[in-house]
């Protein structure tokens, strides 16, 4: 993967990961045990605060290679979330990819502003964690790791979301009169990245949104030889009280790969 828990997106990355140690399934159940409880113990007790949460099957070429898990919990004015992204099946067998996030921050209606967000991640070649920390919009990086000479000035990207805000943007359900409206752009720490929802198409009960996502800043030069812009393609089912997402297919180098609600 190219950077943090947002490559889950960036299919021209790495997704499979580099084969690494098994990840056992045991494992994986108690990661996702104590990333709900990390995750729910850091949120703000309200009883006008609502969750909602959401698990996809990831799938490269036709086969599942893994899941993603996450949990919003928000009320008026303020929202927490946490995310975990791991192999499972044959992949988890042969290699590993790993990513526990949370984010905490404030909001008014659809317009969020991160506060803080922290990450950490196993590639099976490493392990890393970071966090970033938001001071009036500006993310500020903690993290061990070098900054590379390509990569971008945090104090140059003010109004970035960070990476587990975005996801939840991009695949959840949208109200009516909404559909296609998404368009966000992230800051990993390192590299910035728009992500942005076009052209609806109804067909029934059945919608969809084409998608573009755009690396802007940040990445190698090799990185950008792969590409800098990808389509992709997200799916709902129309319902009386909203969209609900149910699937998002990208076409990359390496073949289809897709996320597909449970």
């Amino acid at each position: 993967m190219t950077f943090g828990f947002v490559s889950c997106l960036d299919y021209t990355g790495n997704v499979q990961c580099a084969a690494g140690f098994q990840v056992q399934k045991v494992k994986i159940r108690n990661l996702i045990g104590a990333a709900s409880t990390a995750g729910f113990a850091m949120m703000f007790q309200s009883a006008q605060a609502e969750t909602t949460r959401m698990h996809f099957d990831v799938t490269i070429l036709g086969l599942k290679a893994g899941e993603l898990r996450y949990t919003l919990q928000k009320d008026d004015t303020s929202y927490a979330a946490s995310g975990l992204l791991y192999p499972t099946g044959l992949a988890a067998t042969m290699t590993t990819f790993l990513y526990d996030v949370t984010v905490t921050g404030s909001h008014k209606g659809d317009q969020y502003l991160p506060s803080r967000y922290s990450e950490k991640s196993d590639t099976g070649k490493r392990k890393e964690e970071r966090e970033i920390i938001y001071r009036s919009g500006v993310p500020n990086i903690r993290s061990a790791k070098l900054a590379k000479p390509h990569w971008l000035d945090p104090k140059t990207q003010k109004g970035t979301l960070d990476p587990m805000t975005a996801i939840f943007e991009i695949l959840r359900d949208v109200e009516h009169g909404n559909l296609c409206d998404q368009d966000v752009t992230l800051f990993d720490g390192a590299r910035r990245v728009r992500i942005s929802l076009s052209n609806p198409k109804e067909s029934g009960m059945r919608a969809t949104c084409d998608g573009v996502y755009s690396r802007e800043g940040g990445f190698s030069k090799n990185e950008l030889k792969q590409g800098k812009t990808f389509p992709f393609t997200i799916t709902y089912k129309k319902t009386d009280q909203n969209y609900y997402f149910q699937r998002f297919d990208v076409k990359s180098a390496r073949g289809r790969a897709a996320f597909v609600r449970r």
